[in-house]
């Protein structure tokens, strides 16, 4: 894998730091799609079904592109890497995971950091829709993890021709601990408030039985104990987060892969990347500033915005694109 060629991200006075860069990237106003284009389902062995959308384009490339936890196509980040994509001629698929988004209705168990298997469902129907061409997949944090998850092996067979990941919470103990302490609650209250809301509607809704108790201040790593990994097959949290992190998978990659992290993100500890095995098909770059997918830079990137985050994502698919010829 080459090195990218990139400019540092030097952040501005005001996001100097990991909670900065992690808030203004959503604070600041994001382009925004005008169409989602066309919307198919993808139907699981389980009789789950994920809900996506199709942006076609004139390349002979399809990036297929996944949310963060509590996230849905119409996130920021998502928007902007499908208007990226666009402008590259690429065709993009948004993917929404189990119960995310439109799919409220149409889950009974959770997604979770380790649905690789629903991943490979997504590419093997995208491999159907789009014979003969090639697929790159891009993950955000959760979705991130998950796809390393499955480059490395576990769970799922169908694999995209080449990745990018960036923010994978690739320890995933760590990185549940690490919301539960000082300015990080803030977070971790933001992802269960909109989890706690999803448990109550499938209830409501009938597609679960268990009215599970989850109290209005519990954490992540409280949630992933009474709901995610009972709800998800694991014996506990621990079983979930000892099978479903990334790190124990990143050594047998074999896929072209690009990975980004940011040495101040505030709950992805970057000592877990330090000491991975990362595979020679994988190519990881640190970043200094940029938070949780911020990546706020002070002046105009190549790009002609602030966004270094898309300047990094355009750079990497250029890259991949070449070492997909």
């Amino acid at each position: 894998m080459q090195r990218l060629e990139l400019i540092p991200c030097k952040a501005p006075f005001w996001a100097d730091g990991g909670h900065g860069q992690t808030l203004w990237s959503h604070f600041l106003k994001s382009p925004e799609l005008e169409n989602f284009g066309t919307q198919f389902e993808v139907d699981l062995p389980d009789g789950d079904r994920l809900f996506c959308f199709h942006i076609p384009g004139t390349s002979d490339t399809v990036v297929s592109v996944y949310h963060g936890l509590s996230g849905d196509v119409t996130s920021d980040y998502m928007q902007r890497t499908a208007l990226l994509c666009q402008k590259l001629g690429h065709s993009v698929v948004l993917v929404n995971h189990r119960g995310a988004g439109i799919g409220a209705a149409y889950a009974r168990k959770p997604y979770h950091s380790g649905r690789a298997e629903d991943m490979s469902a997504v590419l093997k129907r995208l491999r159907e829709m789009f014979p003969g061409k090639k697929q790159i997949a891009v993950g955000f944090s959760m979705s991130a993890n998950i796809l390393l998850c499955l480059l490395g092996g576990f769970r799922g067979e169908v694999k995209p021709d080449a990745a990018i990941t960036v923010n994978a919470p690739i320890d995933l103990m760590q990185g549940s601990q690490l919301l539960k302490t000082g300015f990080n609650r803030i977070y971790d209250l933001r992802f269960v408030l909109r989890l706690r809301k999803n448990v109550e509607e499938k209830f409501r809704q009938g597609l679960i039985s268990e009215k599970y108790d989850i109290p209005a201040w519990s954490t992540i790593w409280d949630m992933d104990q009474i709901y995610t990994a009972p709800a998800a097959g694991f014996k506990d949290r621990f079983d979930y987060y000892q099978n479903c992190s990334a790190i124990h998978y990143v050594s047998k990659i074999q896929t072209p892969t690009y990975v980004l992290t940011a040495q101040d993100d505030p709950f992805v500890s970057v000592e877990n990347y330090m000491k991975a095995s990362f595979s020679k098909s994988t190519m990881l770059h640190v970043e200094a500033r940029g938070g949780h997918m911020g990546y706020l830079a002070k002046q105009n990137t190549p790009l002609g915005s602030v966004r270094w985050l898309d300047y990094y994502l355009h750079e990497a698919l250029q890259s991949l694109k070449q070492v997909l010829a």
